[in-house]
């Protein structure tokens, strides 16, 4: 059992009752101290506004909740609808040699970090990568001219200015045992909630996480199977759900915050899920796939675009998008509107 499954156990038991993990309250006193210190010095040299709004999506426990396929729905609406978004982010897990560094088809997830090339894929929008999420926001206006910025994560980044702020709740998982790193998996405590401007359940809250988050949990968001892709060098081709693979056994691959999410969604679709779970993040070698050489392997396209290069014929990736309620989307348009007014 890897490290981060052993706190993930603790931290996000079932039922919702946490594992206090008393030995390390030192270290969660620690860390609340510090992220406080930090906030409030931030918080009193606000960044400048930039020209155009800021949506940022984050949340505030560690590990997937949702955020970032949420950031590709709001970025397909905003489109539909005559606006030029662009996507920023701190692209973890990748190292550009210099930034801000913009995402291509062509981009290598090494650079990029693995969801900034998954949401540039999926939803063709511009998405610029740079530890300096302003700087990443800057160049989207100027090279791109887009007038309106989605920040994939980055709500306790405080150094980048926000106009709306969104905060996603895994609706099963939801705040887990309430404590703080590395006693729990909170980098904010539970008050945060009540700052943000829309709160975001992934899924129907179960009855400890609307304990936990009470009427703050607005909108409920489901995640539906959208399409499958496959790789051949540098092109990606993208089928409908109904030519994917047959119902029966598969092996089920994911690096991401919470797999079971991932497992559970196959099953539902009718696949027999052999689990291969790694941690979030993971970076592929081509012997970690190589199960039986026959049978289905299904992955998440986040996982997928680590795989490009030795993609092989058997392999598919499952694209979900998100869906929510009508008001979510109206709240969207109104604050733009609103933005539009005052700036004018």
């Amino acid at each position: 059992m890897s490290l981060e499954n052993w706190f993930n156990r603790r931290w996000y038991p079932q039922g919702g009752e946490g594992n206090s993990l008393p030995l390390l309250a030192p270290l969660e006193h620690l860390y609340r101290q510090v992220s406080a210190r930090r906030r409030r010095a931030e918080l009193a040299e606000p960044p400048a506004p930039l020209s155009v709004p800021v949506i940022v999506v984050g949340n505030i426990t560690t590990g997937g909740a949702g955020k970032t396929p949420l950031v590709a729905e709001l970025g397909r609406w905003l489109r539909e609808r005559g606006w030029n978004p662009g996507i920023i982010s701190r692209g973890y897990g990748g190292r550009a040699k210099r930034y801000p560094y913009q995402v291509t088809a062509q981009s290598h997830p090494l650079e990029s970090g693995d969801e900034p090339l998954m949401l540039h894929l999926i939803t063709g929008l511009p998405v610029m990568v740079s530890p300096n999420r302003t700087e990443a926001a800057q160049a989207l206006i100027d090279y791109h001219q887009c007038n309106v910025i989605l920040s994939d994560d980055g709500l306790q980044h405080y150094k980048l200015w926000r106009s709306l702020e969104i905060c996603v709740v895994d609706g099963q998982r939801g705040l887990g045992n309430g404590r703080m790193l590395p006693r729990g998996p909170l980098r904010e405590p539970p008050e945060r909630l009540r700052e943000v401007d829309l709160v975001v359940s992934n899924g129907e809250a179960a009855e400890h996480v609307r304990e936990q988050c009470g009427e703050l949990l607005a909108f409920s968001m489901q995640l539906q199977p959208a399409a499958w892709h496959q790789f051949n060098l540098d092109q990606i081709s993208q089928l409908k759900l109904a030519s994917g693979p047959g119902p029966g056994p598969v092996y089920g691959v994911a690096a991401i915050g919470n797999p079971q999410r991932f497992f559970h969604e196959l099953r539902q679709m009718g696949y027999q899920v052999m689990e291969r779970p790694f941690p979030d993040h993971h970076q592929f070698s081509p012997q970690e796939l190589q199960f039986d050489g026959v049978t289905p392997v299904i992955m998440t396209m986040k996982d997928a675009v680590k795989c490009r290069d030795f993609w092989q014929s058997h392999w598919w990736a499952l694209e979900v998008s998100a869906r929510l309620p009508d008001l979510f989307y109206q709240k969207i348009h109104q604050h733009l509107k609103q933005f539009s007014e005052d700036d004018q």
